[in-house]
């Protein structure tokens, strides 16, 4: 050996020091096993939960009635009805215990009830939003009314669902004693919205889409949302999955999330076609332009007298805070709660902080503003079981644009 040559001496035993790379290649291979196992055996996933009967159905939507936790004794209890969007499944709203919207209020005393659209198919393809307003979520109110014995009741619409509660309320008031509107679009004249910026492209024309389609496939609106961010959803999410694999619930709660982002639902070519045309393009709602198919009246907002509530998130980049709470300046009500969330769209309903303090909250808004006055008797069939709703109107096929 020559006499500048060195040699290496022996590492003590024990933990490598810190800062040694040995450090980060044994961390990367623990991830990269637990990330293996995970795709190789992922853990089954529940979702909805909560206990539920079904009290109307009709075509591929169905009613569903919460059933009361043991640790409730309140007598009687505020009725609320959930409207959920048509895109996606409305699981979202009970999706874990500890993280659902449905036992946050069934836990403070509210008697819940949420619409399942069910699966749409051939059959729905002509559906326009008439059909849904004044056919659909009618009739699931009569049911909701019958079910609880009263004659009024509360909507809390979400998303695309709370654009359809909005309506609604302006055509059906007296049905109501109380109207949320979480995250939903309403005034649809912003451009922090992305999906407004892109209805307005030249040469964009949703009814071309609806025809061509008939009924629009779930993987055309998963495109659309995924580049709304697409470097948190390609990669940041995932990034963040990885460095968490360890802890479980995180775990499980990324998995129920990604189970039902993909659990598209397709929706009728015509309803997406009139959502885009009266409302990203032309915003006939907040104009008072909106009319539904089968109405001889326009949708006015101003008929919007009951208690109103905005339930927003403020890092929500599909419909931004502005796009709900500017209804306010158009309803009738003095009756005015704005609730806000530093989560976005989805977290209103899964985030930790929502659940910690915005849900009860929002069941002591609805609470303070149920009247007795609203109680009214239905009679029982000799089985004691009430009679589930009414029977369906019948439908109008689609009509021009």
């Amino acid at each position: 050996m020559s006499a500048t040559s060195t040699t290496t001496p022996p590492r003590a035993s024990g933990p490598p020091p810190a800062g040694d790379p040995a450090d980060g290649v044994a961390a990367f291979a623990k991830k990269l096993r637990l990330a293996w196992e995970l795709a190789l055996f992922p853990p089954v996933m529940k979702v909805g939960q909560t206990p539920s009967d079904v009290i109307y159905e009709e075509g591929r939507m169905r009613v569903l009635h919460y059933r009361k936790p043991p640790s409730v004794t309140e007598r009687h209890r505020p009725p609320v009805l959930c409207v959920y969007a048509l895109i996606n499944k409305p699981y979202i709203m009970d999706l874990q215990p500890g993280r659902s919207v449905v036992e946050s209020l069934l836990a403070r005393g509210l008697d819940v009830y949420l619409i399942d659209w069910g699966t749409p198919n051939e059959l729905d393809q002509d559906l326009r939003i008439h059909d849904y307003v004044n056919g659909y979520v009618a009739d699931a109110v009569a049911a909701v009314k019958k079910e609880a014995q009263v004659d009024r009741i509360h909507m809390l619409g979400y998303c695309m669902g709370g654009t359809f509660s909005a309506m609604y309320a302006a055509r059906h008031p007296e049905d109501l004693q109380s109207l949320a509107l979480m995250a939903a679009p309403l005034d649809f004249d912003t451009e922090a919205s992305l999906l407004n910026v892109w209805a307005h492209a030249p040469g964009f024309d949703a009814w071309k889409i609806a025809k061509s389609y008939g009924l629009i496939p779930p993987e055309f609106f998963n495109g659309a949302f995924a580049i709304l961010d697409p470097l948190r959803t390609n990669y940041l999410k995932f990034q963040g999955l990885l460095d968490r694999l360890e802890d479980r619930a995180f775990v499980e709660n990324f998995l129920r999330m990604e189970m039902w982002n993909a659990d598209g639902i397709p929706m009728a070519g015509p309803t997406y076609a009139e959502f885009i045309d009266k409302g990203y393009q032309r915003n006939l709602l907040t104009k008072g332009g909106w009319t539904l198919d089968g109405d001889d009246q326009r949708i006015d907002l101003s008929r919007i007298d009951m208690p109103v509530a905005t339930i927003v998130g403020l890092t929500d980049n599909l419909v931004p805070a502005e796009s709900t709470e500017r209804i306010l300046e158009h309803v009738g009500s003095k009756d005015i709660q704005k609730f806000e969330s530093a989560g976005g769209h989805i977290g209103l309903s899964t985030g930790r902080r929502s659940h910690e303090d915005l849900w009860p909250r929002f069941a002591e808004w609805v609470r303070a503003r149920d009247t007795p006055a609203a109680i009214a008797p239905t009679r029982r069939s000799r089985g004691g079981r009430r009679s589930a709703g009414v029977r369906r109107k019948a439908r109008r096929g689609p009509s021009g644009r």
